[in-house]
């Protein structure tokens, strides 16, 4: 029993390090282009089926999908070609950038992740005039305020019974609700950050997806009853932010937290892995059929 533990403590610790960008993989993570580039036809108001559009992709590992496919670009990334941006290009002969990285805060849309000396460009390098559609999905790693959650709160041992980790000092109140306001601001100056680049792009803010349940917890995610409720309200109020920072840019969002309704890690048919993956997948982030999810909503979104 005491070796499962320790094996759990290791897993969600694992975990935790990869939201808050703590990837080990040497090398770099750089673009992966998927097609050569080719003349674009249609605006950025228009469907985007049918020609060849240059597409960006932005974002961190719940865009990359580290694990749920084959790895593409440098390693440090764990991207891989499973993840969203490639099964939209696939689905609409998009001419693919992908720069999304596992780790990624909204600093590094304009800073080298990790520092230049591991070959990270800052992501929004990769936008440009030419750029007709640019997904973006970022801002749950900033201040590691989820991972700070995960590593405090699942599978660990050590509080006493009945004691709420949402109860100490990081999670009060009146300092989550200041983190939560600076991210949305955080994710409406990204947005005018692209839009500054690619101006003629069409920019989508994609939101995170339900990872911890509402109702009860399980083996894959333990979580104390006494912190269950914080926990989801917290996911909750993360997506919310981000939705709140996309809306008042003025640019499509697409809401996978309504998407993902049944879907989080304890569900029957879960999108997100639990602490130890029960298919393709890192622990705490997407399985493929998420990606795919996400891929249907922006497939539905951009055509015309």
């Amino acid at each position: 029993m005491m070796a499962g533990r320790a094996v759990a403590v290791a897993v969600t610790a694992a975990a935790a390090a990869l939201l808050l960008g703590g990837c080990s993989a040497s090398g770099g993570g750089g673009a992966d282009r998927t097609a050569s580039p080719s003349a674009t036809t249609a605006g950025p108001s228009e469907g985007v089926t049918g020609s060849r559009l240059r597409y960006v992709a932005l974002g961190d590992s719940y865009t990359a999908a580290p694990g749920v496919g084959e790895p593409v670009g440098r390693s440090l990334c764990l991207r891989t070609d499973a993840n969203y941006p490639h099964l939209l290009a696939r689905r609409l002969d998009l001419d693919l950038v992908d720069v999304s990285c596992s780790g990624a805060t909204s600093d590094d849309l304009t800073s080298a992740q990790g520092g230049r000396e591991r070959g990270t460009a800052p992501q929004l390098d990769a936008l440009g005039p030419v750029v007709d559609l640019v997904t973006l999905s970022i801002g749950a790693n900033d201040g590691g305020l989820f991972g700070d959650l995960v590593s405090s709160c699942a599978g660990l041992p050590g509080l006493p019974t009945g004691q709420a980790c949402s109860a100490t000092g990081r999670f009060a109140d009146g300092r989550l609700s200041d983190e939560l306001a600076a991210l949305a601001r955080r994710t409406t100056r990204s947005v005018d950050l692209v839009r500054d680049r690619a101006p003629r792009a069409r920019v989508v803010v994609v939101g995170y997806p339900r990872i911890v349940p509402s109702g009860r917890s399980c083996d894959a995610l333990p979580i104390a009853a006494a912190d269950l409720a914080f926990a989801h309200g917290l996911n909750r109020r993360i997506v919310e932010a981000v939705r709140r920072g996309a809306l008042r840019s003025g640019v499509d969002y697409v809401d996978m937290w309504a998407a993902s309704r049944g879907h989080d890690a304890c569900a029957i048919d879960p999108w997100i892995a639990g602490l130890q993956p029960t298919g393709p997948g890192l622990p705490l982030h997407p399985y493929a059929d998420h990606q795919e999810a996400v891929a249907d909503e922006l497939e539905a979104l951009l055509a015309p």
